[in-house]
């Protein structure tokens, strides 16, 4: 019979079965959480009262998450496989988190007049579409890493500010150098199925001599909405966007005001090139 011995001078999320370090089912769950977790977004003392008020046990009998545990967890290099220790989590996942606590503990000395702060608009992943968080790492050459939060993507890229900045900028000079690019022909779309329905049933309603007049402007109103909703008003909105651009100048930096009006959302591809979504939801890159 296997003697299972517990004892916390082996990280949480492993156990020791006759002299041999194995994974604890129980805790390598906790373990992936926490690392989900922080990824996500949570403090370290949101992750500890969440596992305290979830009854996880950190010895047994004990509950007593708190940050001190949590961020020992969130450093501990061995849950990668290092050493004798059977991997918990990738290498990808710990440096994400490695890097995201090296970006809060350095967030009092962050300059938030900087015009990275001021985008208002959310970074997305051109792979796989999902949004991607920037972290800093002053031991870097380039100091800024965007990671895609995408479970089954995780790009991970170097790019500093100013360089997504003057990408930015190039971009939107060359709208303003041939504003002509901007689309504004509408799309020819299908007439949804309810529509159709009820141009039908008023059709045959007025072939008719007989019919209920209260059905028949039920049926009007509830078409003039459907055909009302199915307005597709991006060629008006890019319309005003290409007027937009012809009556601005080409920009020797980076302009809020102009991006504000004119982008959407910005995309990032793993080898570091930039596109833009217009507020027309036009995808623009360099060509």
């Amino acid at each position: 019979m296997q003697k299972e011995v517990k004892n916390r001078r082996i990280p949480f999320g492993y156990r020791i079965v006759n002299g041999k370090t194995e994974i604890s089912p129980y805790e390598s769950k906790a373990v992936i959480v926490i690392f989900k977790a922080y990824r996500a977004g949570s403090s370290l003392l949101a992750i500890a009262e969440s596992l305290n008020e979830r009854r996880i046990e950190y010895l047994p009998g004990i509950i007593g998450w708190n940050k001190a545990r949590i961020k020992r967890i969130i450093e501990d290099e061995r849950y990668t496989g290092k050493g004798d220790y059977p991997a918990i989590i990738d290498r990808a996942e710990y440096e994400a988190s490695v890097c995201i606590k090296k970006d809060r503990n350095t967030q009092n000395g962050t300059d938030r007049k900087k015009e990275i702060y001021k985008l208002g608009v959310k970074v997305f992943c051109a792979s796989c579409g999902s949004e991607m968080k920037r972290q800093t790492d002053t031991r870097q050459k380039i100091e800024q890493c965007w990671i895609c939060s995408g479970e089954s993507c995780g790009i991970r890229v170097r790019k500093a500010d100013s360089s997504l900045l003057a990408d930015i900028t190039e971009l939107m000079n060359a709208l303003i150098a041939e504003p002509s690019r901007v689309q504004t022909e509408a799309k020819q779309s299908e007439t949804p199925i309810e529509l159709r329905r009820l141009e039908n049933e008023i059709g045959r309603m007025l072939d008719t001599a007989d019919f209920d007049r209260k059905v028949l402007v039920k049926n009007m109103l509830e078409r003039a909405s459907l055909m009302y909703a199915s307005i597709d008003s991006k060629p008006y909105i890019a319309k005003r966007l290409r007027a937009d651009l012809e009556r601005s100048g080409l920009l020797s930096d980076f302009s809020k005001e102009l991006f504000d009006r004119t982008v959407k959302s910005i995309l990032l591809d793993a080898d570091g090139n930039v596109s833009i979504r217009l507020i027309n939801d036009q995808i623009i890159g360099k060509e």
